[in-house]
């Protein structure tokens, strides 16, 4: 890590010194990161009687929105959405963080799709996807510093 331009500002000098395919593929995986978190906004925007978004409905919502149970489902749902996109623009910016910021968005991510599985199997999906891509990520930087 160095100080860019003596300003404080951190850059992974890994990131910087990558080829651009690998920039390329960074962005795409930050892209489908983030492009995730704002997905789970439309459980916020169904548990918290919002909207419906897409095919999603009140009546086959669990737990029934507007109640308190879907308050709080929704606040966990909203969890998850800031955890992903603050993961995809960690990964972008090079930080190693990302990776705990992703985990953490998973561990909440995978309860609340969890309730509503029949609709959702694609955000598991996805969960698992960044969990492969976090385990790479780790694994390509134990090399890297070996």
């Amino acid at each position: 890590m160095t100080t860019c331009h003596g300003k404080g500002v951190v850059v992974d000098r890994v990131w910087t010194s990558r080829p651009g395919w690998a920039r390329a593929a960074v962005l795409a995986a930050a892209v489908v990161i983030a492009a995730h978190g704002l997905v789970h906004l439309m459980g916020v925007a169904l548990l918290w009687k919002l909207g419906e978004p897409g095919q999603l409905r009140y009546a086959d919502a669990v737990p029934s929105p507007g109640s308190a149970a879907a308050e709080v489902a929704g606040g966990v749902w909203l969890l998850a959405a800031v955890l992903f996109v603050t993961a995809a623009m960690l990964l972008v910016a090079g930080r190693a963080a990302w990776r705990m910021t992703a985990l953490a968005g998973v561990v909440v991510s995978v309860p609340v799709i969890g309730l509503a599985a029949g609709q959702a199997v694609a955000g598991l999906v996805v969960d698992g996807l960044v969990l492969v891509l976090v385990a790479v990520s780790w694994l390509r930087a134990r090399a890297v510093a070996s």
